[in-house]
């Protein structure tokens, strides 16, 4: 109940654009494997297998961690619950520049870009434009994961619209998912 009540107030912050934006300079990478370690738990009582990848080099972005933590910690959770036993999660943080491609879309500048893929459950080809919709959950998953709210991926979209990122994703029924989120190299907007 409190989870749902805190999703509720973010999407009610961002929607009446109360929300700020505070930005410092920080290594993304370091929240993305303290998200993954906090899961560790979770992660390893379903028995899944993760890899994580991150660049050799120090990364350092102008960041509201709070906001990116909320917006990378439900892509990786998402896939944990989304994910059966024994499946397999991959976590990736990497620089990108201007004019390359990923899950199909053209980045027209450089970009710190996180990438979480799963073998999970996928979502339906005909959902699909509505998953970041708020409280959408996909049919083929409201039985066997029931508490989630569908808020999750509202926020996460919301929040980067806001601070000038992008997140965007492939999926394939039965197949898995990947969820793209990608940050300016010079930082979030506030």
């Amino acid at each position: 109940m409190i989870d749902l009540v805190n999703a509720l107030l973010n999407v009610s912050r961002i929607e009446m654009g109360v929300f700020t934006i505070q930005v410092k300079d920080t290594n993304p990478c370091i929240i993305v494997q303290n998200i993954v370690d906090e899961l560790k738990p979770i992660i390893d009582k379903k028995q899944l297998n993760i890899k994580t990848i991150f660049p050799k080099e120090n990364i350092a972005l102008m960041l509201d961690e709070p906001l990116f933590r909320m917006v990378v910690n439900n892509l990786v959770i998402n896939a944990v619950h989304y994910t059966e036993a024994g499946g397999e999660i991959r976590v990736e943080c990497k620089l990108v520049s201007k004019g390359q491609t990923f899950g199909g879309k053209l980045l027209e500048e450089n970009y710190f870009l996180v990438v979480v893929s799963d073998t999970g459950y996928g979502i339906p080809q005909g959902q699909q434009s509505k998953v970041f919709t708020k409280l959408f959950r996909a049919d083929n998953v409201r039985e066997k994961h029931t508490d989630g709210t569908g808020l999750g991926l509202y926020t996460a979209k919301s929040i980067l619209d806001h601070s000038g990122g992008l997140i965007w994703f492939t999926s394939r029924e039965n197949k898995g998912s990947t969820f793209y989120v990608a940050i300016p190299r010079v930082g979030m907007k506030t």
